[in-house]
């Protein structure tokens, strides 16, 4: 049964609503009656009914007042607001405040019923949705961790798939920690993520932290800490891993990524803890492990290996094998000197690079069959590799082999992602509207990657290029004479002609009419 509640100030009216419609026949029971808003909210906020019927202009708090904070309380509930002819200038408040009918006095009975029944049907229907997406959320959440590993947190616009799961986390600082069932024993799953929710929670309010399913056994915990150094994060990873394993008696896997001061810089931290995790059979499973225990154990003071690190994984995300190459015999070249890199961080550091080179050359060879490679074979290579030369010779191979593939794609009119926005660009940089994000959603890239890669791959920047093109044509046209000045910076996607004189000028030191007279 559907719960419906009248209000109306008027005794009779409301009398008459409540007694003279057979509701019960149709599915519904009058949870209650109100003469006012006021009263009304206290009922509607106890009954929680999926349909109200209410006057437009009542006493101490009106229909329109009464909706938006019923809105606040029980947004899912349906309104149906009756009026007279007199009040119809209500009908506009009504409609901003999404009302599901408006509906003038004198009503007819069966016409009402006729409202409340499609009012309650909308009210279900939006449920059984609401309902599917609950169902289907850990699902969702898999999904978006196998396209971050799939693509890289450059690639996927993280705050925007975040929304769409309802992940709402405070920061200033985000961070993920990751959980896993290493033996893969049958546990049940809502089983395991609720101690592990339970466990997190007496750490983190409700507001900083979110456990989310990573992958079938595997959970990630985004955490939203005070700063980059907050010690917190290993607290609770350590914790909850004696917790865990004295709780279940399993053989559990933790680790954590770093922290970042922004929310679409999540992925970093998540890629971070899964390369850990992905390393567990290398550094040892059940255990807690973080990203910056696989990398190095050297003094952090020297940090030049470090930052080649980062560098060569900058390098190969931006799809750069040239530089790759180049960077790996920094790499190599630091390595040597530090003198102190053990000779299982250099399989470690192997294993995460021969990783992220996979996934670039399986993405540039996913419709050429031959010369496909083992991973395998790399990975048993990598365990058995005993010198530095051994490491770069793999890495090197891997590279090469991915700078092929790369070539024959580019070689079947391949165009990189600069190249594919220039053509745009050259198109259509008479539109005004024309912006770096608006190219980035055409090609299908993050903004901030496409931005980045302007920079790395052609030297110069979004921006720049695109006053050049609209300047260039701009010149074109005044050297013909016989145009506006407004008319060329309309052609050349300037809304303001002000405001086009100021870039002309900057850009070729004279203003638009002193370039024409000086051309004439």
């Amino acid at each position: 049964m559907h719960k419906v509640i009248v209000v109306e100030d008027d005794r009779i009216i409301r009398r008459g609503i409540c007694q003279a419609i057979p509701w019960g026949e149709h599915g519904f029971v009058v949870a209650g009656e109100a003469g006012d808003g006021e009263v009304a909210l206290t009922l509607i906020e106890k009954e929680q009914p999926q349909v109200v019927v209410s006057d437009i202009n009542m006493p101490f708090m009106s229909g329109l007042e009464m909706a938006k904070r019923i809105k606040e309380k029980s947004p899912e509930t349906r309104i149906i607001f009756l009026t007279g002819y007199e009040d119809f200038k209500y009908a506009q408040e009504a409609v901003k405040l999404k009302a599901f009918d408006y509906l003038l006095k004198p009503v007819d009975s069966a016409y009402l019923l006729k409202k409340a029944k499609e009012a309650a049907a909308d009210w279900e229907k939006e449920s059984v949705k609401e309902k599917r997406i609950i169902e289907s959320m850990p699902l969702l959440q898999q999904k978006f961790f196998q396209k971050l590993i799939r693509e890289g947190d450059y690639r996927v616009d993280i705050e925007n798939e975040l929304l769409r799961l309802d992940v709402q986390i405070e920061g200033p600082f985000y961070a993920v920690i990751l959980v896993k069932n290493t033996i893969e024993l049958d546990l049940e799953g809502h089983c395991f993520k609720e101690k592990i929710t339970s466990f997190t929670s007496s750490y983190f309010n409700e507001l900083n932290c979110l456990v989310m399913n990573a992958d079938v056994g595997e959970y990630a915990i985004l955490l939203s800490l005070e700063n980059d150094h907050d010690l917190r994060k290993g607290e609770l990873a350590q914790a909850l891993f004696n917790f865990l394993k004295k709780e279940l008696d399993q053989s559990i896997t933790i680790t954590h990524g770093r922290a970042y001061p922004n929310l679409f810089e999540v992925g970093k931290s998540f890629l971070e803890a899964r390369v850990a995790m992905d390393m567990r059979h290398i550094i040892g499973t059940g255990r807690v492990i973080s990203l910056d225990e696989t990398v190095s154990k050297c003094d952090k003071k020297e940090n030049l290996v470090h930052d080649l690190e980062m560098k060569l994984e900058n390098h190969i995300k931006a799809g750069l094998p040239e530089k790759a190459k180049e960077t790996l015999i920094d790499l190599s070249t630091a390595i040597v000197d530090r003198k102190s890199v053990a000779l299982s961080d250099l399989k470690v550091l192997a294993f995460k690079f021969s990783t992220m080179l996979f996934f670039e050359i399986e993405k540039w060879k996913k419709e050429d069959t031959t010369n496909s490679f083992n991973s395998s074979d790399v990975y048993k290579d990598i365990m058995e590799l005993s010198a530095l030369t051994e490491m770069t010779d793999i890495l090197n191979s891997l590279i090469q082999q991915w700078s092929t593939a790369m070539f024959k794609k580019k070689e079947k009119n391949y165009y990189s992602h600069v190249d594919q926005a220039i053509k745009y660009m050259q198109g259509n940089f008479h539109d005004s509207s024309l912006t770096l994000q608006k190219v980035a959603e055409l090609i299908h890239v993050s903004t901030p990657y496409l931005s980045n890669l302007f920079k790395m791959e052609k030297g110069f920047n979004f921006g720049d290029y695109l006053l050049e093109l609209r300047m260039k044509k701009a010149m074109e046209l005044l050297g013909e004479g016989n145009i506006k000045t407004y008319e060329v910076c309309e052609q050349v996607g300037y809304s303001n002609p002000q405001y086009f004189g100021i870039c002309f000028k900057k850009y070729t030191g004279v203003t638009p009419a002193e370039f024409k007279k000086k051309f004439k």
